[in-house]
Parts: structure tokens; C-alpha cells; sequence
């Protein structure tokens, strides 16, 4: 997690996009508590892990479309009245 404050890729005027959030989210939860315990977990806990890392990315994937078909909608005509279909 970097929370430097000249870090580069970040705009204060928008808000980070949903695969960086889980990027930044799913870092930060291994780096803090996963690999501190690596060694107390065993298969079925790191199967869990497996799997809820793979349904953040689910979401993550999901929540992108939502933003690129809201931001496709923002910038088609909306005269023609397709918008609302």
C-alpha cells in the first residue's frame, strides 16, 4: 500500500477506480494479515482466501462495467432517447 504523498497515479479530483481499490484493498490485507500468519493456515483456510480473493476480482470486474456503461450512457446523445433502454 503506498500512501506517499507525491504518489503519481492518483487524482485527488477522481475517485480511484473499482480495480484499484481492490488492488490496493487485496495488497494490503496480504501484506498485513495473511503472510504474517502463513504459517497457521492450512489448505482449506488458504482455499477460503483463494476464493474470496476471486470474488473481490468478481466485483472489482463487475462494478468497471458498471462505470464504463455509466460513462458510455454520459456521452452518447441523449436526444435520440436510447439511454433509457
Amino acid at each position: 500500500m503506498n500512501i506517499n504523498s507525491d504518489f503519481s497515479s492518483f487524482d485527488e479530483n477522481q475517485a480511484p477506480s473499482a480495480e484499484e481499490v481492490m488492488a490496493q484493498g487485496m495488497g494490503f490485507i496480504g501484506e498485513k494479515l495473511i503472510e504474517p500468519m502463513r504459517d497457521k493456515l492450512d489448505t482449506e483456510d488458504l482455499s477460503i482466501l483463494a476464493l474470496i480473493g476471486i470474488s473481490f476480482k468478481i466485483v472489482a470486474d463487475q462494478a468497471t462495467a458498471y462505470e464504463k456503461l455509466q460513462e458510455s450512457e454520459l456521452d452518447e446523445d441523449k436526444t435520440i432517447g436510447f439511454h433509457r433502454n
